[in-house]
């Protein structure tokens, strides 16, 4: 693996490696990915976290990020995360101010302080690309999503308040 080449996409390659019976050593996986054997010590030691992490990223994600962080609050973006489903499955419109106010919505349901989980902006585009979402704006088939529906806004009311 030559410089600017994302290591995600070949973590869980290594890692799945290492993990058979007849598995190559260390040494040999660093040469072959170009990387330091420290690299691929680091990578077996937190296996489980990076597995777990993986497991939520989309592929395209894994490719375009060096290096995926997870958040602080995963109990948090994974409720989110549903919602967000939810809602594009239901051809519903998910600006991003709405999924804001839901991931408040959620950290105060769950007992998070304020002071300790602030749904900002850039909070939003790291939950974004943790999880693959591409563009939260969400119309409707040719725009036809009425946004003046009373029950659409009824609906949306509901589904911000039990989520």
């Amino acid at each position: 693996m030559s410089t600017g080449k994302r290591l995600n996409v070949h973590r869980c390659e290594i890692i799945a490696k290492l993990s058979k019976t007849n598995a190559p050593s260390k040494r040999a996986l660093a040469r072959e990915y170009d990387i330091s054997e420290g690299a691929i010590r680091k990578m077996w030691d937190k296996r489980e976290e990076i597995l777990e992490r993986s497991s939520k990223m989309s592929q395209e994600a894994k490719e375009k990020t060096f290096r995926s962080s997870i958040g602080r609050f995963t109990h948090l973006e994974d409720l989110l995360y549903i919602w967000v489903d939810t809602m594009r499955r239901a051809n519903l419109p998910v600006p991003p101010s709405l999924a804001i106010a839901k991931a408040k919505s959620i950290a105060s349901s769950l007992s998070i302080p304020e002071a300790d989980f602030k749904a900002s902006w850039q909070w939003l585009s790291r939950f974004r690309v943790r999880r693959g979402l591409q563009k939260m704006l969400l119309h409707g088939e040719g725009a036809e999503v009425n946004k003046s529906d009373p029950e659409l806004i009824m609906e949306l009311e509901e589904r911000l308040q039990y989520g």
